[in-house]
């Protein structure tokens, strides 16, 4: 059986009457701690495929589609592509799926809405795992992502496109990657149209985030509501999004922060690199070591 086959796939219906798409691996009779996984800003599930292996013999893993992405509903309301809205349904699918508090493995802007969510309701956080995001946001990492957000590439028309296109943007910061690891991303990040590759979100995102000023925001009062969470903080080496100053800012703000630096990796690392998986590994070991001391 292969990785993509080893979990169901189900969905949620949100507040506000969408229906969100979510992977569900391993068993949810496992008395181990949860892991709810979200993606960036324009990812989805796919993401996560390979974590979510390592993961599921000794625990249920579940990775949802945010509203606008992969194969969660539109929102005809592009002024919800919110994080407010966003760590709503997050809350939804929490209390529908868990029994337990969730360590959750947030990527950029999911690792925001997890600081979000544990600000509002810590009882369902054990720990969080931080991909390459903090409390601020550089101007120049926010700038690269815009210049393609909500743009479909030109021409878009077979995966050399598609490959053509992540290495425009990504090229300079994800320095080792071969042939097949760019098809792969590639794969991860552009739906199958009948064999073409097409945008995996709703364009409209665009709109929503530049509405937003979103490279304005402040999470430092959510980092800091951190406390004594457990916390993971996984940084790519030649990260645009989150800088060496904030890492040590944050390193300051919360000293039992668990940091890892992942090589020839910008924003965001795959999360299947050895010393990011051994570092998810270990933090997710010692949650379940707090949460089961005996």
């Amino acid at each position: 059986m292969s990785i993509d086959q080893q979990f169901a796939e189900r969905s949620l219906r949100t507040a506000d009457g969408l229906t969100l798409s979510f992977r569900d691996y391993g068993s949810r009779f496992s008395q181990a701690t949860p892991v709810l996984c979200l993606p960036g800003l324009t990812r989805n599930v796919r993401d996560f495929t390979d974590l979510a292996a390592s993961l599921m013999p000794d625990r249920r893993v579940i990775s949802l589609d945010a509203r606008g992405r992969g194969k969660s509903d539109f929102d005809p309301d592009y002024t919800s592509y919110t994080l407010v809205r966003e760590v709503g349904d997050t809350l939804t699918l929490i209390s529908q799926e868990f029994e337990r508090p969730c360590i959750i493995v947030g990527t950029s802007r999911g690792g925001l809405a997890g600081m979000i969510l544990n600000g509002v309701r810590p009882d369902l956080v054990g720990g969080l795992v931080l991909n390459d995001i903090g409390p601020e946001l550089e101007p120049a990492g926010l700038q690269r992502i815009v210049e393609y957000l909500g743009i479909t590439p030109t021409p878009l028309n077979t995966w050399d496109d598609a490959v053509r296109a992540l290495k425009k943007s990504n090229s300079s910061e994800f320095t080792d990657l071969t042939e097949a690891d760019w098809l792969a991303w590639a794969h991860r990040t552009f739906r199958d149209e009948d064999g073409r590759p097409g945008l995996d979100y709703d364009p409209k995102l665009r709109d929503a985030t530049l509405s937003a000023s979103v490279g304005v925001s402040d999470f430092w009062p959510q980092f800091r509501g951190l406390g004594d969470k457990p916390t993971l903080l996984i940084r790519g080496e030649n990260s645009d999004l989150l800088s060496t100053g904030t890492v040590a800012k944050m390193r300051r703000t919360k000293p039992d922060m668990t940091v890892v630096t992942v090589r020839n990796r910008g924003h965001v690392p795959f999360l299947d690199e050895p010393e990011a998986k051994s570092a998810i590994l270990a933090f997710i070991a010692e949650v379940d070591g707090r949460a089961n001391p005996s």
